[in-house]
Order: C-alpha cells, then sequence, then structure tokens
C-alpha cells in the first residue's frame, strides 16, 4: 500500500492556501464564542440584567412550596395611611406603585416566584413653613 502525501502548494498559490486556512481558524473561534455565549445566555436568570446591583428587599418566604396547580402567597404588610394606587404588568415584571403621606415606593414582582426584586422608595421632605 502506497501512502498518499498532499502536494506542497506551488510558491504562487503559498498566500492563497494562507488565506483559506486563517479564515478557516477564525470561523471556528466565531462559532465557538456563539456558542459559549448561547449557553451563558440560556443560564441566566432572565428577569434580572447581569449589571442590576440592587439588592432586593426581604420578604417572608412562603411556609411550603408551591404544589402544580396551587398559588404561591406574598404577603406585603402596609403601614398605615399606605395604599396601594397602580399595580400593571410590564415585560413580565409586576410593578406596584404604593403611595403614603412620608414617601412613595415601587415595588417590582416576579409573577413567577411571588418575590419582591426591587423596592425603590421616594421619600418626601418636609415642608418648609
Amino acid at each position: 500500500m502506497t501512502d498518499v502525501v498532499p502536494e506542497t502548494p506551488p510558491p504562487a498559490n503559498r498566500g492563497l492556501w494562507m488565506l483559506v486556512i486563517g479564515l478557516g481558524i477564525a470561523i471556528l473561534i466565531v462559532v465557538a464564542a456563539m456558542i459559549g455565549l448561547a449557553i451563558r445566555r440560556a443560564t441566566m436568570d432572565p428577569q434580572l440584567p447581569p449589571s442590576a446591583a440592587a439588592v432586593p428587599a426581604p420578604v417572608a418566604a412562603p411556609a411550603q412550596p408551591a404544589r402544580p396547580g396551587e398559588a404561591i402567597e406574598l404577603n406585603i404588610n402596609l403601614a398605615p395611611g399606605e395604599a396601594v394606587a397602580d399595580a400593571r404588568l410590564e415585560n413580565g415584571t409586576l410593578v406596584v406603585r404604593i403611595t403614603s403621606p412620608a414617601a412613595d415606593q415601587l415595588l417590582l414582582i416576579d409573577p413567577a416566584s411571588s418575590r419582591v426584586l426591587n423596592r425603590i422608595r421616594f421619600n418626601r421632605t418636609p415642608e418648609k413653613p
């Protein structure tokens, strides 16, 4: 059996061969990077952006995990004088606006897990007479 050895390209085509090999390597690197980014994106929490530095407000966890068909209960205690002014769903997040004489608040709630993602408080300064 004879060994088959590819011929070396003639000197005139050597630059073209190097270009083809270089582009092939570049394509493999780009495909590997795209697969890595797709895996990273699939494993990230979709509700929080990666640069979110806000710490969620502490809320009591449900007593038991919900069984299929049951709703998870989220209890938020309002202080005297506080009231829910508005509640709406935006991009899969429930936004609840709470008003009171001292401050207004926005609660960002994940409806799927019934947990508060973020609490934003707008304090009012007392008026000077």
